[in-house]
Order: structure tokens, then C-alpha cells, then sequence
């Protein structure tokens, strides 16, 4: 049985999820630099490019940014050198899902991100594309 294999595609605002079973796509939100291109320094609000993969599923839910609980009910946090803490997670703001709204990861409707992860494991691959 193939992995589960995700492919996000910056230009489409979409996360596809293959499984054994098949393909689901998903709306996100990615970086909100307004030129969509690949990350190239801290900072810089652009999402990664590049295949990477989950290393850890975390409970997010008290994660708190500015104040708020920004981040969703998990953090499916990404390897991908030598940016840290970039992920796939939920929003306490769903109206940027669709859009550049980020600053640097990938966001999902909080229920998209809780199927999502029912599917996944440590070791899923990950491929960002343009």
C-alpha cells in the first residue's frame, strides 16, 4: 500500500491529499508576500517550496500569536531546512483560507486540517510547488 502523499499548490490555493483510497483536495492559505514566490529569508512571508516531510502532529489549540488562538487545532510541523516552524495548520481566520494570508505556512479550515491529519503519520511526504 502506497503513503499518503500531500502536494500543495501555491497558484491554486490547494492541499491534495492521495491516500490508498484516493484524492481529496482542500482550499488553504499560503505566505502573504504578494509575489507567491519561494521562501529566501526569515521573515519574508513566502511558504516553501521543496519536498519535505511531517516530523511531529501537535495539539495547537492554546497556541496563542498576538494574543489570539491563531493556530487551529494542529500543527502538522514540516522538516524542511533551514526554515523552523513552518506547518500545515488551522486559523482562527477562515476567510484567508483561499488567499495569501500567512507568513509562511499553510493554512486550513480547522475541519479540512482535522481530516487531513486523520489520514497522515510522522514520515508523510510533503511536496510544496509553485
Amino acid at each position: 500500500m502506497e503513503p499518503p502523499l500531500i502536494v500543495v499548490r501555491k497558484s491554486k490555493f490547494e492541499l491534495e491529499l492521495t491516500t490508498s483510497v484516493g484524492t481529496r483536495v482542500f482550499p488553504v492559505g499560503i505566505g502573504s508576500n504578494p509575489d507567491g514566490a519561494d521562501k529566501e529569508r526569515e521573515g519574508d512571508c513566502r511558504t516553501p517550496e521543496g519536498e519535505f516531510t511531517v516530523v511531529s502532529i501537535e495539539d495547537s489549540s492554546e497556541w496563542k500569536h498576538e494574543g489570539e488562538r491563531a493556530y487551529g487545532p494542529l500543527f502538522l510541523r514540516l522538516d524542511c531546512p533551514p526554515w523552523e516552524g513552518i506547518g500545515i495548520h488551522g486559523t482562527n481566520e477562515p476567510e484567508g483560507i483561499g488567499t495569501r494570508s500567512s507568513r509562511g505556512c499553510v493554512r486550513m479550515r480547522n475541519d479540512d486540517l482535522v481530516t487531513v491529519a486523520g489520514e497522515v503519520t510522522v514520515g508523510t511526504r510533503v511536496r510544496i510547488v509553485p
